[in-house]
């Protein structure tokens, strides 16, 4: 029974960093011809207890993928990259064309019409979480 009990326990600090988000409409918009970029979108829920924060993303689609917001500065929308974001429980934030998005640089092909590929989410507490986004 002690062993049981000490198996346990070994797993306890694996599942206390174990974040996950509950993710909803997630999609990307077919590729423009001679474009190398894309875009990607989604809804995102912090079903737990405590803050969850994404610091980095990725995807096998793309060189590179980022989370970018559109701010307005001085009276021109700009775009700018997000280091970090944060969802304190309960909170859901809306990627959407104008607001928050996913970047996705250097694809590696077009994104075409009703595929579907993944994207990694990376958290602080070091564990990552797989989303599937269709394209449209």
């Amino acid at each position: 029974m002690l062993k049981i009990i000490a198996a346990a326990a070994c797993c306890l600090p694996v599942l206390a960093f174990a974040d996950s988000l509950t993710v909803t409409d997630a999609w990307a918009r077919a590729s423009i011809p001679g474009t190398e970029n894309g875009a990607a979108y989604a809804t995102f829920k912090n079903p737990g207890n405590e803050t969850v924060k994404i610091t980095h993303i990725s995807s096998d689609v793309s060189r590179l993928a980022e989370i970018h917001r559109h701010v307005m500065s001085a009276d021109v929308m700009k775009m700018e990259a997000v280091e970090s974001l944060s969802l304190d429980p309960n909170e859901v934030i809306k990627f959407q064309p104008g607001g928050y998005h996913f970047m996705l640089f250097g694809l590696n092909a077009p994104l075409k019409a009703e595929e579907r590929f993944s994207l990694t989410l990376n958290f602080e507490s070091g564990s990552s979480q797989e989303i599937e986004i269709l394209v449209k």
